[in-house]
């Protein structure tokens, strides 16, 4: 890919990076594709919480830490930027806040079932079963009006433990094309499923090596 792109569009760097390489878990040069876009567009807020994502997916949570927080404070207005930081602290079991940062999220994007999903999750993983599970039924019921991601509904299914379910919801995440199933191999919150021979069969129809 490299060969055909203007080496000095961040874009091109950006999307190598988070699209075609870190799925394919190669995440040093993920790295150095993403740190390349963030060097020729310091100022995007996109890319500088693709940063973050990146180190996530490397397991280096404290750096991607570090890297969400910058993104914050350059734009603090950036809803996915606390969604993010939410998902690195639920990792570091930092659950109040991890918790915090989600409902910021919720507070600038309301509607968007991704940060309800995360918040029920980080919930779920801290103990609070009950709050988890009306997350839970929030978003079925709102499933029932729009669209709401399989994905969302399987990870937040998974963190309550109800693995049949969440498997049921990540089948059809298959079924429905969902793009977050592109970093399912490096993605933190499956590695706890990795050796489920259901997700070892539906990883293999992905066709990622």
């Amino acid at each position: 890919m490299r060969d055909f792109v203007d080496p000095r569009y961040p874009t091109a760097h950006h999307w190598c990076a988070v699209s075609c390489l870190a799925p394919l878990a190669r995440l040093d040069e993920a790295l150095e594709e993403i740190l390349q876009a963030h060097a020729l567009d310091p100022i995007s807020s996109i890319i500088s919480r693709d940063v973050a994502i990146v180190y996530y997916y490397r397991r280096q949570f404290e750096i991607a830490l570090e890297q969400c927080d910058r993104t914050i404070e350059q734009n603090p207005h950036f809803s996915t930027a606390y969604l993010t930081l939410g998902l690195i602290q639920a990792q570091l079991r930092d659950f109040e806040e991890s918790a915090a940062a989600l409902q910021r999220a919720i507070q600038l994007s309301p509607q968007s079932p991704r940060m309800h999903s995360a918040l029920g999750r980080t919930l779920a993983m801290s103990g609070k079963m009950k709050a988890a599970l009306r997350i839970i039924s929030e978003l079925h019921e709102l499933a029932k009006k729009r669209y709401v991601s399989p994905f969302e509904l399987a990870s937040i299914h998974f963190a309550v433990g109800q693995v049949d379910e969440g498997f049921e919801w990540l089948t059809r995440a298959f079924q429905d094309r969902c793009f977050e199933l592109v970093a399912i191999k490096v993605d933190p919150r499956f590695d706890s499923l990795r050796g489920d021979r259901r997700f070892v069969a539906l990883f293999n129809q992905l066709g990622l090596p």
